[in-house]
C-alpha cells in the first residue's frame, strides 16, 4: 500500500513524449491518464532506489520503444529535440529487438543492445542497480527465462521493475492457451511481431522471482477502469481511488506492478 503516499510525480513531463494519431492526443488532454501510471510506478520505484542507495542509479531499460519511460523521468532539456538524464542518473542503457536511432539521441540514452531477451544476453560486462521491463513480459513466450538472463546483470540489492496487463491466476491458463494457439499461432518465432504471448499474473511474478532467487520486494494493481481523455483523469482523487482499487485486488486490477529485488 506504500504506493497510495507517493506522489504524482511526472506527469508534467508528458508533454516533451512523442504522440501520433488521434488517440494520443486523448492520452496528453487530462492532467493525470491512468495509461501513464506505468511510466509513473517506474519513476516512483527508480526514486526509492536511489534513496536507497544514496548515489546515482545505473538503468537498463528493456524495450525502448518510443523512449517514453527515459522521457518521463525528467531530465533536464538541451535543445528543442533533445533532453539529458536526470542528475540522479548515472547511465541509462537500453536493449531492443529493433531501436530507433533518434530516441537513443533525443532522450540521451548511454548505450543501446539489439538482441532478443529470451535468449542468452552480453551485457558487455556491465552491472545495473535497475532493470526495467515495463510492458515486456507478456511479449515473451517463457517470461521466467528472459527475467533470469536479465537479473544476472544485477548489482546485488539491485531490483528488477516490471509492469504488463493482467487478470486472476485462475483465468490465465485458458487464456493463454486462447493466445496462442488460437490467436497468434502462427507468429511465435517473429520477435519482430509484438502481440502478447504470455499472461502476467500475481502468481506469476511470485513463481519468476522464486526462479531468479529474487524476493518480491512491491507489487500492486492499477485501476479498476481507464477511459483515456475521461474528465475525471484530471483530479488526482479519481486516481488514487483506482490505485486504492489495484492495492487491494491486484489480479482485478487491469494491470499489475512490481519490483524484485536480488539480495544484497
Amino acid at each position: 500500500m506504500r504506493h497510495l503516499r507517493w506522489p504524482l510525480d511526472g506527469f508534467d513531463q508528458i508533454a516533451r513524449l512523442e504522440f501520433g494519431g488521434g488517440h494520443a492526443r486523448k492520452l496528453a488532454a487530462t492532467r493525470y491518464p491512468i495509461r501513464f501510471l506505468r511510466y509513473w510506478f517506474g519513476r516512483m520505484l527508480l526514486d526509492e532506489q536511489y534513496k536507497r542507495l544514496g548515489r546515482p542509479l545505473r538503468v537498463l531499460e528493456v524495450g525502448i520503444g518510443h523512449g517514453r519511460m527515459l522521457g518521463f523521468m525528467g531530465g533536464p532539456q538541451l535543445s528543442a529535440e533533445r533532453f539529458a538524464l536526470p542528475k540522479w542518473i548515472e547511465r541509462w542503457d537500453g536493449i531492443d529487438v529493433q531501436v530507433m536511432p533518434e530516441t537513443l539521441e533525443r532522450y540521451s540514452y548511454s548505450d543501446y543492445i539489439e538482441a532478443d531477451i529470451e535468449q542468452p544476453i552480453d551485457l558487455r560486462g556491465r552491472r545495473y542497480d535497475a532493470i526495467i521491463l515495463l510492458h515486456v513480459l507478456e511479449h515473451l513466450y517463457v517470461p521466467e527465462l528472459a527475467v533470469q538472463h536479465l537479473a544476472a546483470g544485477l548489482e546485488a540489492g539491485g531490483i528488477v521493475i516490471g509492469g504488463s496487463p493482467t487478470m486472476p491466476d485462475a483465468l490465465a491458463a485458458v487464456h493463454r492457451y486462447w493466445l496462442l494457439h488460437w490467436k497468434f499461432s502462427s507468429v511465435l518465432d517473429d520477435v519482430h511481431a509484438h502481440r502478447h504471448l504470455s499472461v502476467i499474473t500475481p502468481g506469476l511474478v511470485r513463481r519468476i522471482a522464486r526462479q531468479g532467487n529474487l524476493t518480491v520486494d512491491f507489487l500492486a494493481g492499477t485501476f479498476f477502469t481507464r477511459w483515456s481523455g475521461l474528465f475525471l483523469e484530471n483530479y488526482d482523487g479519481w486516481v488514487r481511488a483506482n490505485l486504492a482499487w489495484g492495492a487491494a485486488f491486484p489480479a482485478l486490477g487491469g494491470e499489475i506492478y512490481f519490483s524484485l529485488r536480488k539480495p544484497a
